[in-house]
């Protein structure tokens, strides 16, 4: 079968087509035919080796994936039964880019008959937007959540997740085309390169400003942050794709100390010791997709053998929505 194999870290370009044998379910083990591949921020930064968890190399890529089950093993699963597969919940043993994938029995997720499985492989920013939600943010009032990166497949998931928690949410996109994505998402969104973006969120939550601001980016970003927070305001640092910031922060903080504001980093790996609440995000997510509740905004499908191009684009930040591989 074919897979995508990193034997080096580094650009796009270390990101190899190899052929490798099928694998074989042991004991408590399925095979998942995969039909999608959900292209993930984490697989850009263990592809760079920037990831402080790296696995050893060489390495088969990949977070998430959507598929069929092929061979059961004996185990409760059905042959064909449609399924989502994670890879914090199978061990973090990688192996996703891929045609076919073994997983442990529990963790193999079913889903219903006739699911998006395209979709179903976008399923992951939602896990990780809920994980957020409920355990970052938790303690906090949230009436109205700022995004950084609305149109991405992060950030449409926290648009989605804090509407249905009855939140004021604002979107930050880089350009015309992307707010108008947001916005038909039911968030009010800014074009950070052609708006003052202060000036708008004080605007939109009658000089309130934020509870929450949900941050990826990182770099210069946060001294401005600070200065939407409302009272007891708190902004989560989930990656800092521009480098760590320059500045003081707690400088900033200080100049913001009318308001208490607070600043928290995020990584799905605390939950490697506690399981059980990344579980009870899951099943919130799957349930709400199982219900269309949610519907994760899909960017480009590519083949398998595009990884390399997903890969730029995911870089480039230019796509709307979750890129997704095909086998």
């Amino acid at each position: 079968m074919k897979a995508i194999r990193i034997s080096r870290t580094g650009g796009p370009e270390v990101l190899d087509i190899v052929d490798v044998p099928v694998p074989r379910p042991g004991p408590g083990e399925v095979l998942v035919r995969v039909h999608s591949i959900g292209v993930a921020y984490f697989d850009m930064l263990i592809r760079s080796g920037r990831y402080p968890w790296m696995p050893p190399l060489p390495y088969v890529l990949g977070n998430e994936v959507s598929g069929n089950v092929v061979d059961a093993s004996g185990t409760d699963l059905k042959e064909g039964q449609p399924v989502y597969l994670t890879n914090w919940d199978n061990g973090y043993r990688g192996g996703l880019y891929a045609e076919c994938v073994v997983a442990s029995e529990d963790a193999v997720r079913p889903l219903s008959a006739n699911v998006d499985l395209d979709r179903a492989a976008a399923l992951g920013n939602y896990i990780v937007a809920q994980c957020l939600l409920d355990h970052s943010a938790r303690g906090i009032e949230l009436r109205r959540m700022l995004v950084h990166g609305a149109a991405g497949g992060m950030g449409t998931a926290l648009i989605e997740l804090g509407l249905l928690a009855g939140a004021q949410v604002i979107g930050l996109a880089s350009s015309d085309e992307k707010c108008t994505k947001v916005r038909s998402l039911g968030a009010e969104a800014i074009n950070y390169n052609t708006e003052d973006t202060n000036a708008r969120v004080k605007a939109l939550t009658d000089g309130h400003g934020v509870d929450l601001i949900c941050n990826h980016v990182a770099g210069d970003t946060f001294g401005r942050d600070l200065t939407m927070l409302a009272p007891f305001g708190l902004v989560v640092s989930y990656g800092v794709l521009k480098g760590l910031p320059e500045q003081n922060l707690f400088v900033d903080m200080r100049k913001s100390i009318n308001h208490c504001p607070a600043v928290r980093c995020f990584t799905m790996h605390v939950f490697d010791d506690h399981p059980e609440w990344r579980d009870r995000c899951t099943e919130k997510v799957l349930h709400l997709f199982a219900e269309n509740k949610i519907r994760p905004v899909l960017g480009p499908i590519l083949p398998l053998t595009q990884a390399a191009q997903a890969h730029r684009l995911l870089e480039q930040r230019g796509v709307i929505g979750k890129i997704v591989l095909r086998p």
